[in-house]
């Protein structure tokens, strides 16, 4: 079979691939708490669009939200102690 000239039985195989997202290098269990971050937060945009608001829901999120930026910060904060460790040794 052939189309604009080429024949396709001679081509090679197709090698396209998605690749992995980078994590930058950051600890796995920091992209975990980003990603669970990620999607509290899609949460409480779509409950903003309810009518009448659940005010109740709109609390617990924005407070598990909180909770979860703390202990992203203080994995943040471990992970960049640990590489200005590594880095002056």
């Amino acid at each position: 079979m052939t189309a604009l000239g080429i024949e396709f039985s001679s081509r090679d195989p197709d090698l396209f691939y998605w690749p992995e997202p980078s994590s930058h290098g950051k600890p796995l269990d920091l992209l975990a708490i980003e990603s669970r971050i990620d999607k509290l937060e899609d949460c409480y945009k779509i409950a903003c669009d309810i009518e009448p608001l659940p005010w109740d829901l709109l609390e617990e999120l924005d407070d598990e939200i909180k909770q979860l930026m703390k202990v992203r910060d203080r994995i943040w904060d471990e992970w960049q102690e640990k590489i200005r460790k590594e880095v002056t040794a």
